[in-house]
């Protein structure tokens, strides 16, 4: 993949080119989410955009069912608040990793600001069998 460019419907038909991959151990995955950071452009502020549906085409989940996708903009003057932060754990229905994913937010929108990103994401962001 690397020195490619990678065509989504996101990218467009020229794609965009992939310079970082990441790799991560297999899993046995219990429940899989989707999150990503982005930028809202229309209201000039970070948005994280997270549905109870991942592991699959988000743009499918959002054109069948609108509903099922959640977003949270960030005051870009502020950073996140930590009360919408542990919404986002209720609202994924993942109360016993609240800790976890509020850290893990809190770090996507540091690594999102440091490193000047258009986007950042998680799909799928998953729940473990060993919790």
């Amino acid at each position: 993949m690397l020195g490619n460019h990678l065509v989504t419907k996101q990218s467009g038909e020229n794609g965009m080119p992939v310079s970082k991959v990441y790799l991560v151990q297999k899993l046995e995955i219990d429940k899989e989410m989707y999150l990503s950071l982005t930028l809202d452009r229309k209201n000039a502020s970070p948005v994280f955009v997270y549905s109870r549906h991942g592991g699959m085409s988000i743009e499918d989940v959002a054109h069948e069912d609108p509903s099922k996708i959640h977003t949270l903009r960030v005051n870009p003057f502020t950073g996140p608040d930590v009360m919408d932060l542990i919404k986002v754990a209720d609202d994924l229905h993942i109360p016993e990793q609240r800790s976890q994913l509020v850290w893990l937010l809190k770090n996507m929108y540091d690594c999102f600001w440091a490193n000047d990103c258009d986007m950042i994401e998680i799909n799928p962001l998953v729940t473990t069998l060993q919790g």
